[in-house]
């Protein structure tokens, strides 16, 4: 299958990696927005978990990843809820884990197992999708899920453009198998616009607003059993009609330019980027060195 992503370009995928992306499972990634709630109040902002999830992989190829850190960079969202991040915030999570926590358990999808038995793939070697160091390490360090959605939502929301997402990509290195920046400057570039990406993007008045206005909205049906905590499971255009059906969802978005919200009402992760960098044959951490 020809794919073309909006940052990397073009790619061809084959055999288990196009097999894992026509399961049912991972197309439904397609009906979950990577910025949660956003998209209702600013259409733009409209791309996916199914991209974000391609785009993790590409990037663990474009480094050398094996097959099995590809894979793994392919299904780690596939767990995600819908609008993202949304039910953290209904359900008080600070760590918005939510996702993660049932990860195990959307893993034995039938469909998903079925692709990778077909390819002698142990689907329980995916269950610890951290020991995977390409696709997830800790903060404040880089991962290439944290650079993708870094590079993808700036460039979604106009602040980055495909000249500086090639340039940076030459930047990286793989040591020890994890990811580090040949120089300072790539390294204050990217913990830039990662800052801004936290404060002004997923902590904007816009972006907050309607995830309080979402939160609050979800709340009082989840009260009144318009919706179940399993229709998260579905994706966002499901849950916007259950909700549609008890109220006028747009309506109610539109309210926000009316309505003073309090923005400290929504508490979100701390996040926190401190990259690695190559010096004279030694990886330090941007502040060692700067």
């Amino acid at each position: 299958m020809k794919y073309i992503d909006k940052i990397y370009g073009e790619f061809e995928f084959t055999d288990v990696i196009e097999d894992l992306i026509n399961t049912s499972v991972f197309q439904r990634l397609k009906g979950i927005h990577q910025g949660g709630a956003i998209f209702l109040v600013n259409p733009k902002i409209n791309h996916t978990r199914f991209e974000h999830s391609i785009g993790v992989m590409i990037l663990i190829k474009k480094l050398g990843g094996s097959i099995e850190e590809q894979i793994a960079g392919l299904i780690h969202d596939i767990s995600h809820t819908a609008f993202s991040h949304l039910i953290d915030y209904v359900l008080d999570i600070e760590e918005e884990d939510y996702h993660e926590k049932r990860f195990e358990k959307v893993l034995r999808d039938k469909e998903l197992n079925d692709v990778l038995k077909k390819y002698q793939l142990d689907p329980s070697k995916f269950v610890d999708i951290e020991k995977y160091q390409l696709l997830e390490y800790p903060l404040p360090f880089l991962s290439a899920d944290r650079i993708d959605y870094t590079l993808r939502d700036l460039f979604q929301i106009g602040k980055i453009s495909i000249k500086e997402i090639i340039w940076f990509l030459s930047g990286l290195k793989i040591v020890d198998n994890r990811i580090v920046l040949i120089s300072q400057e790539y390294g204050k570039w990217f913990q830039s616009k990662y800052e801004f990406l936290v404060s002004e993007y997923f902590g904007g008045k816009q972006n907050k607003e309607v995830n309080i206005l979402m939160k609050e909205i979800v709340k009082d049906c989840l009260t009144k059993g318009i919706i179940q905590e399993d229709d998260f499971y579905q994706d966002d255009f499901y849950l916007i009609n259950k909700i549609n059906r008890w109220v006028n969802l747009r309506k109610k978005i539109d309210e926000i330019k009316k309505v003073k919200i309090d923005n400290e009402k929504l508490t979100q992760k701390k996040r926190k980027i401190d990259p690695e960098i190559l010096v004279d044959n030694r990886v330090l951490k941007l502040s060692e060195i700067s």
